[in-house]
């Protein structure tokens, strides 16, 4: 077994998931159906070169998949607090590639004009055009054959969790970006309270397939020379507050695990995430931890 990110094999199995419990996760919460992607049980592993966490086998959704989750109003968001964050990275005249863009939500955020998206997604690229934006159904592998050294700045938010080859991935879009230009990325924070979360569906495969923390962006500003100009952490949003407070109580009674393991912990879990969602009133923000997003920027030297 090799890290996806950095090859080595000193990797550390953190947990096994059964695939039977995975697919009825998926139906349960999101109603969604994955039997058709996933054929065996996963392991939940931890690099111990790059501390990359990441699931193999890597099992990665399709369009089929994808388009099912756009029918949540709450997929495709226009506003987000890393949009908000990352555009004063971004000058009037800067060149832009935004990889995974969706539908360019992101673009709209910008006062440059020279924007272009990249997504493999057709439906998002019909909802792109209805926004009056453009994207290319492409990958960045293949995008940056062509383009080399074209970018200011290259972005990409909550997409390298998603794919099967993040080494390729971020090599390709630095093939792309000018030397002293930037490279944006946004992630899920598995410094956050999110590494604890049990029986959340969309931070496993066939919708994760890594998971990424600060020691892991460390390594790759080491291993492609690059500086880390600046780390942003998102604040917890009022959408994740119930999320958040339903962990805290969870894991004070059980050893967190990603699926529960028996209908009992179900049954209490569920009771929780109820009492949970009137507790969350009384939160104030100094209780408050860091939310689900954490941006690095990057600088090519």
């Amino acid at each position: 077994m090799n890290c996806p990110l950095c090859e080595a094999q000193k990797i550390t199995i953190l947990e096994k998931i059964n695939k039977n419990d995975l697919i009825k996760l998926y139906k349960k919460i999101l109603g969604i159906d994955i039997s058709y992607l996933i054929s065996k049980d996963i392991d939940f592993c931890e690099c111990q070169n790059c501390k990359l966490k990441f699931y193999k086998p890597i099992i990665t959704g399709d369009e089929k998949f994808y388009n099912a989750l756009q029918r949540f109003n709450w997929y495709y968001m226009n506003e987000k607090e890393e949009y908000k964050y990352s555009k004063k990275h971004i000058g009037p005249k800067d060149r832009v590639l935004e990889v995974g863009c969706g539908k360019g939500a992101f673009a709209k955020y910008l006062s440059t004009k020279d924007y272009v998206g990249l997504d493999i997604s057709e439906n998002a690229k019909r909802l792109a055009i209805q926004e009056g934006i453009t994207i290319e159904n492409e990958t960045v592998q293949n995008f940056s054959k062509k383009h080399k050294n074209e970018f200011d700045i290259v972005v990409s938010f909550q997409v390298l969790e998603h794919v099967s080859d993040p080494k390729s991935f971020i090599e390709a879009g630095l093939e792309t970006l000018k030397n002293g230009g930037k490279f944006i990325i946004g992630v899920p924070n598995e410094n956050s309270f999110l590494k604890y979360v049990t029986d959340e569906p969309l931070n496993m495969p066939p919708h994760h397939t890594t998971r990424w923390s600060y020691n892991t962006f460390q390594y790759i500003a080491l291993k492609y020379n690059l500086n880390i100009v600046e780390i942003y952490y998102e604040k917890l949003q009022n959408m994740h507050k119930q999320l958040y407070l339903s962990t805290l109580i969870f894991n004070s009674l059980f050893n967190p695990t990603l699926v529960s393991k028996s209908f009992l912990v179900r049954k209490i879990k569920k009771f929780i995430d109820l009492i949970s969602r009137f507790l969350t009133r009384g939160l104030r923000d100094e209780m408050l931890p860091h939310g689900h997003t954490v941006v690095v920027v990057f600088e090519k030297k």
